[in-house]
């Protein structure tokens, strides 16, 4: 069941203090308008009774489909949050949920996504059935492959499953300073289907847990990360 909770917010854009409700959970199979809202950047928009400028709030939010088999919990790092913070609370949110549930029932797979951008991505990327760990490896090859035309410092690559065919996968170019998209870069699905048989032993699933631990993927935090050990 979706859920709100009235919250006191300063508007961005004049300071102006006023309660409003925000949302903290959706559930699109008992509400599903509220995917569309989500998609159409509605969910969590404040008009300010100051200025009249519209914002949208970035705080935690949990995005349920159990149709499509999709969990994800949002959680900006805004306020001065990090990273290590919000995988510590999404790691102890799922070890509660885990104890809360009875012993015959398996635990959703839950993914935990820091950015707007990222929680659209990953809605789609799952609704798609893809792994998204294994995009995030795909997205680092590319990172890898193309690192003078994509420098990972300035440049992010989202998951575009609306222009994605039969035949590629396509990802958007992002700055990633201004959020604004500029390019496309296209990956053979028939190579992805190569790496899903690649990955599907013990072995070697090993080693793409290992690259990415989670429960945080990024393979453009991943590569920066290995350019920047010794």
């Amino acid at each position: 069941m979706s859920q709100k909770r009235k919250h006191e917010i300063a508007c961005p854009l004049c300071g102006k203090e006023q309660p409003v409700e925000l949302w903290d959970s959706i559930n699109v199979d008992s509400e599903p308008e509220l995917r569309e809202a989500l998609l159409l950047n509605r969910i969590n928009r404040v008009e300010c009774a100051g200025c009249r400028k519209s914002f949208r709030v970035d705080k935690p939010l949990i995005y349920r489909d159990r149709e499509q088999d999709v969990f994800i919990h949002f959680d900006p790092l805004v306020g001065g949050r990090t990273l290590p913070e919000a995988e510590k609370s999404f790691r102890d949110a799922m070890a509660e949920l885990n104890r809360l549930l009875p012993k015959d029932v398996l635990p959703p797979e839950a993914h935990l996504v820091v950015e707007w951008s990222e929680l659209i991505e990953r809605i789609f990327m799952l609704e798609e059935g893809l792994d998204a760990r294994l995009v995030e490896h795909v997205k680092y090859m590319m990172f890898q492959q193309n690192a003078d035309k994509l420098p990972a410092d300035k440049k992010n690559l989202l998951f575009d499953a609306q222009d994605s065919t039969d035949e590629q996968l396509c990802f958007v170019v992002q700055d990633a300073a201004t959020k604004k998209l500029e390019a496309v870069l296209n990956f053979s699905r028939a190579d992805y289907e190569a790496l899903v048989n690649v990955f599907d032993s013990g072995d070697q699933l090993a080693l793409l847990e290992e690259q990415f631990p989670g429960p945080y993927l990024s393979g453009r935090l991943r590569y920066l990360q290995d350019l920047a050990e010794p």
